[in-house]
Order: structure tokens, then C-alpha cells, then sequence
């Protein structure tokens, strides 16, 4: 969900907590005794803005990174008990959220050539490489796993900085992202010019 701290109203950022945070923490406590019966293992979802946050996205954020926390205060809690607690954290995907968002397919498909851009293998993931990868978790060859966050970003974590400068919400021209003409409609608004440049810079 989109907004800054300025623009995220209460109602927003409880419903985002609530979906992200409060949901995965409640069904681990109503499964916990079946848990133990099984020694079975849970996986959370994050993602990668958990641990690298950007601007214009707060409470998902702040989700995501409550998300990790649970993941690892709880696999200390209940690691005496065989259960096993991981998440998964991936950065952009190939799935339809965005066109549910209300994005243009250009608008996506610029969102997709910047994500790749920042990321050392140069590509997004896809939602199978990310199963594949709470499959791992739950597999016999992650047994002695647990409390961790695996990064499925294509190395995104291991870059220094993935996003433009924030100049507050009233200047953004879209969710998600922030676009080269950002830049301007700021320095537009500081200059007060009135119209706006006709070609991208960025």
C-alpha cells in the first residue's frame, strides 16, 4: 500500500499490519500444537523491502521488517520443540499485482527494465523461482535451517542504494516507483514553473 508518512492515514496503516503482520503471527499461534506434534516448520513472506525500505512505502515496510523480526524471535522460541521458522524475501516479481494496481503495460514494463537494472543478475524473478524456494525450506535438505531470511532478488541486497530521491508524496507521478520527471515536478514546484519538461531525462 502506498503513502508516506506524511499521506499514510491510521485506517491504512492498520489494515497493512494487519494483512502482513498480525495474520502470519496469529496462525502460528493457532497451529503451534500441531506444530509440535509434527516438528513441522514454517515459512513467512517478506520482501526485499524488509531490510532495504524505500520512500513512499512506509507501512509495507514496516510490515515486511516486523515480518523478519517474527521470523526470527520466533524460530528462537520454538526451535526446543524441532519446529523450524524461515521466510522467504523476494524483490520484484512476474505476477499481476501491478496491473491490478491500475498500471499501464508500459508503466510495468519501465518498472521491470528499472527493477533489473538494479539488481547483478539482471533479471526479475518469476513466482516459480520463489515456490522453489520455500520448497527448499520445508525440504529435507533444510532441516538445519531456521531463523533465516532467504533473499530471492537476484542480488539486489548486495547493492548499495535501488531507488531515486524522495521529494514527498505530491511530487510523485506514480505508486511503486519513483520516476525520472519526479526531479522536475519538484523543481518545478520550488521554481513555481508551471509546465513541465516534454522530454525524460533520466
Amino acid at each position: 500500500m502506498a503513502g508516506d508518512i506524511e499521506s499514510t492515514n491510521p485506517q491504512d496503516y492498520d489494515r497493512m499490519m494487519d494483512i502482513n503482520m498480525r495474520t502470519p503471527f496469529i496462525l502460528m499461534q493457532f497451529f503451534m500444537e500441531f506444530l509440535r506434534e509434527s516438528r513441522g516448520c514454517i515459512i513467512n513472506v517478506s520482501a526485499d523491502k524488509g531490510s532495504r525500505p524505500d520512500p513512499g512505502l512506509i507501512g509495507y515496510c514496516m510490515s515486511k521488517a516486523g515480518v523478519e523480526a517474527l521470523t526470527k524471535a520466533a524460530a528462537m522460541e520454538v526451535a526446543p520443540f524441532g519446529i523450524r521458522v524461515n521466510a522467504v524475501a523476494p524483490s520484484f516479481v512476474e505476477t499481476n499485482l501491478y496491473r491490478a494496481s491500475g498500471m499501464t503495460e508500459p508503466e510495468i514494463d519501465a518498472l521491470r527494465i528499472r527493477a533489473k537494472n538494479n539488481m547483478p543478475m539482471a533479471r526479475v524473478a518469476s513466482a516459480a523461482e520463489v515456490a522453489k524456494a520455500v520448497i527448499f525450506l520445508t525440504s529435507e535438505h533444510g532441516t538445519k535451517i531456521t531463523g533465516h531470511i532467504m533473499r530471492v532478488d537476484g542480488g539486489k541486497a548486495l547493492t548499495s542504494r535501488g531507488q531515486t530521491d524522495w521529494y514527498g508524496w505530491q511530487y510523485m507521478n506514480r505508486k511503486f516507483e519513483q520516476e525520472s520527471t519526479s526531479y522536475y515536478t519538484y523543481m518545478m514546484y520550488k521554481r513555481e514553473r508551471s509546465v513541465p519538461p516534454s522530454h525524460d531525462l533520466d
